[in-house]
């Protein structure tokens, strides 16, 4: 048995054209795909953390069609300390790092330093020390001097972007389907 084919060259290439820029757009949709989940996942870890709304919208990605090339994505955090909760970490004072004690503070001061008051140490034997305004005792200590901090590990973002990524043949096919 012998088959023949026969098309008129200009059709042939039309469909070719058109079957090649269905390839192309479902590779880049397979890449928003995963990207999407990436961060769509990555932002209920954030909230499973405990972490505030604005470090769930921090997590974003960027789409890059690349024309001609390869279709990439970018998923990023713009916090720029977002990463020690992904490894956890040790912090160490030299010789002591002052963590603040909110309740007594005023809105907005974070460390010794911000505070415009003359500090006062007071050391007990055994205890941490503790920073008091000077004038203002009874407004209880500001700050708790400590030798080091551990930051555990709360986050789980590596892995979900490592998961999304592994399926970006499965929304390549549901893409070329489609």
């Amino acid at each position: 048995m012998k088959f023949v084919f026969s098309a008129q060259e200009a059709i042939l290439e039309r469909v070719l054209k058109e079957i090649e820029l269905n390839i192309d757009e479902a590779r880049a949709g397979a890449v928003q795909d995963a990207a999407d989940l990436a961060v769509r996942e990555g932002r209920a870890n954030i909230a499973a953390a405990g972490f505030p709304a604005r470090w769930r919208a921090a997590l974003k990605s960027r789409f890059y069609p690349n024309k001609g090339g390869d279709p990439a994505a970018l998923v990023f955090d713009t916090i720029p300390f977002a990463g020690v909760f992904e490894r956890g970490i040790t912090i160490k004072g030299r010789p002591l790092l002052w963590l603040p004690l909110e309740r007594n503070l005023p809105a907005g001061i974070h460390s010794p330093r911000q505070y415009g008051g003359k500090l006062v140490s007071v050391n007990v034997a055994g205890k941490p020390p503790l920073l008091f305004d000077a004038g203002k005792r009874e407004l209880g200590p500001l700050f708790v001097g400590v030798s080091q901090v551990n930051i555990r590990k709360r986050l789980d973002l590596y892995a979900i972007f490592a998961r999304a990524a592994g399926r970006m043949t499965e929304f390549y096919e549901q893409r070329i389907k489609g």
